[in-house]
């Protein structure tokens, strides 16, 4: 019949929780970690421009209450607090930023406010009360407990001395399994990790303070952004987002043993601890599975899981994020692996320093060992020595055949200052100057000898930068020479056994900072020069030959390929031990007869295979 509808038409219906507040319970506890939670109402006293976060235990008999007190703007500070209050608790949720873009959000470093944060107090206590104030009003409270679907907004009662303007939230009853994940000091670490960018761009001081049962501070901790340890990467930053913001990258090769992992934020929090945990975005591959790496990378388009706050959720925003990040992986790894270079050859630099200290002074102590003459000053290995590995530093220009140093000399590290060395490229500008330091520390030099010292400075955001600096020695013993921010430090010959110093002030952006190092006084130089009769080893790589080590006419070669020294040379002292082993045995083998390298040869068996078992056996 006309007009009549068929029973197979498609129809449209509205989505409906059967019970609202199971949905709310749901989200709730989609938030355990109570550090999480916390942080949450940290960020929220951040997006109300709060300038000082104070994070409070206190010990109530046998219960705890935890205390967040901000002097931000507020919450929702244009309407009456009541109303204010009871809007947040009726519309869990909705965050009232939810509809800025990326941008925005970026600009603001939110990625919500009172939305479905407010129910994260379940993972940390019984109970909760909102108390705020917004210039001189009447104090409000809004009282939630856990699982419970009705809260109550009512005035708090009066209180001197409170400031015209706060934010107040007690968390009481605090459950058992939240107090040591909420001990200061974890916590701290994970609100400088987990908010660094939302901290660092903002510019707020947080404080976590410990009270004990009598109301006596007990302990205090201030937030410290994350400091990523090791080597900056020059890599390409930002990169470009086709409709997007730009991807915002800092990386660096880390320093030690423990993975690292690049961290993923969006728009300053962290959606990802380690970026190559995203295998649904197909990021667990090379370079960001690579442990030696470390940093952040910050993208303000994601959309991320509004519970957790953790993870991804794969749109077209993510698509454009792994299309960009696609063109940088290449530039990450080249950036690794010239790192990697570069730490190999420093690494080999100073064990041939560790080298000549070990064995200092082995001609006047032991005569016997008649030193072949061609081994003295730096050693045999001169630059057309053949070094296959370009790990072995390349002799000085200015004298083809250096020859033992005198007491007065210099050593090359303190020749006359070049240029300043490249600055890292930085998130933000440079600021004002917050901290110098002098390297070495302490600064050690022997009667007439002299070495260079650098300045390193940086401004209140942690980030190194050029400065105007000042030099002063405590003594006209100590000789400065020089200018920039590197200096040759020079002791006289004549100086007596005594303490001295050297100051530096630096200045930059209007600020200014200064430091004290000792410059200590060495016995001397050792006799007959640094390094008499200890050759610089050329490194050679033959993995399939037996033999360790051998000298080559006035040359003392090291087999780096054979499976001692590999299986050592992850332990610098380890290989220090191994390759004074070997030039004993070469020498001795020298001096001697070759008849007895082979039963020097199952001494140098035994020690290897010692260090072998003790780099192996847990240390006590």
């Amino acid at each position: 019949m006309a007009g009549r509808r068929s029973t197979k038409d498609p129809q449209s219906v509205k989505l409906t929780p059967a019970d609202a507040f199971d949905l709310i319970r749901w989200l709730a506890r989609s938030q355990s970690d109570p550090r999480k939670a916390v942080a949450e109402l940290v960020q929220n006293a951040i997006d109300a421009n709060a300038t000082s976060i104070a994070i409070e235990r206190h010990r109530r008999g046998r219960r705890t209450l935890l205390t967040v007190r901000d002097d931000g703007e507020g919450i929702r500070p244009t309407e009456d607090r009541e109303a204010a209050l009871r809007y947040i608790a009726t519309h869990i949720g909705r965050s009232h930023k939810r509809n800025l873009s990326p941008a925005e959000r970026h600009a603001q470093i939110v990625a919500g406010q009172y939305g479905i944060g407010l129910l994260g107090f379940w993972s940390i206590g019984r109970r909760m009360e909102i108390r705020s104030r917004v210039a001189g009003s009447q104090v409000w409270m809004l009282r939630l407990v856990e699982d419970e679907p009705r809260a109550e907004v009512v005035p708090a009662p009066p209180a001197i001395d409170l400031p015209p303007t706060f934010t107040e939230i007690v968390v009481s009853e605090v459950h058992a399994a939240a107090l040591r994940p909420l001990a200061l000091a974890r916590l701290a670490e994970y609100l400088g990790a987990e908010l660094r960018g939302p901290i660092t761009q903002s510019g707020a001081t947080i404080e976590l303070r410990e009270y004990d049962a009598r109301g006596q501070l007990a302990d205090r901790v201030t937030v410290t952004p994350r400091r990523f340890d090791g080597v900056r990467l020059d890599v390409p930053s930002p990169i470009a987002v086709p409709h997007h913001t730009p991807i915002v990258v800092e990386l660096y090769q880390a320093v030690g043993e423990a993975p690292a992992g690049v961290e993923l934020t969006c728009a300053g929090i962290v959606v990802a601890e380690r970026l190559g945990d995203l295998s649904v975005l197909g990021l667990d591959t090379a370079p960001w599975t690579d442990p030696q790496l470390a940093g952040t990378i910050e993208f303000a388009g994601f959309a991320v899981p509004p519970g957790t706050r953790r993870g991804v959720i794969p749109n077209a925003a993510s698509e454009a994020f792994i299309a960009a990040l696609a063109q940088l992986a290449p530039h990450v790894q080249r950036a690794l692996d010239r790192q990697l270079e570069q730490r190999h050859a420093a690494s080999e630099r100073q064990l041939l320093g560790e080298l000549r200290r070990a064995l200092r002074g082995l001609r006047d102590r032991l005569p016997h060992l008649e030193l072949p003459a061609g081994l003295t000053g730096r050693g045999g290995a001169g630059r057309d020595s053949p070094d296959p590995l370009g790990l072995v530093a390349p002799s000085p220009t200015t004298e083809p055949t250096p020859g033992p140093a005198k007491p007065g000399d210099a050593p090359n590290d303190a020749a006359d200052d070049g240029p300043d060395e490249a600055l890292p490229p930085t998130l933000l500008p440079p600021g004002p100057a917050n901290h110098v330091a002098l390297t070495p520390d302490p600064i050690r030099l022997w009667p007439g000898g002299a070495r260079r010292v650098r300045a390193t400075v940086t401004d209140i955001h942690a980030q190194q930068i050029r400065a105007t600096t000042t030099w002063s020695a405590s003594s006209h013993y100590v000789e400065l020479s020089g200018d920039g921010q590197a200096r040759t430090v020079r002791l006289a010959e004549l100086a007596p056994a005594d303490r001295y110093s050297v100051t530096v002030v630096a200045e930059a952006n209007g600020g200014a900072c200064s430091c004290t190092t000792d410059v200590v006084v060495a016995d001397g130089p050792p006799a007959g020069g640094e390094g008499a009769g200890i050759p610089e080893p050329i490194l050679v790589d033959e993995p399939g030959s037996s033999w360790r080590s051998r000298m080559v006419g006035q040359r003392w070669h090291v087999n780096i390929g054979h499976g001692d020294y590999r299986a050592l040379s992850s332990d610098p002292r380890a290989r220090l031990r191994y390759l004074v082993a070997l030039f004993a045995k070469d020498l001795t083998v020298a001096t001697t007869h070759p008849a007895n390298e082979p039963l020097l040869d199952q001494m140098i068996d035994v020690l290897a295979h010692a260090e072998r078992n003790l780099l192996r056996s847990p240390r006590s």
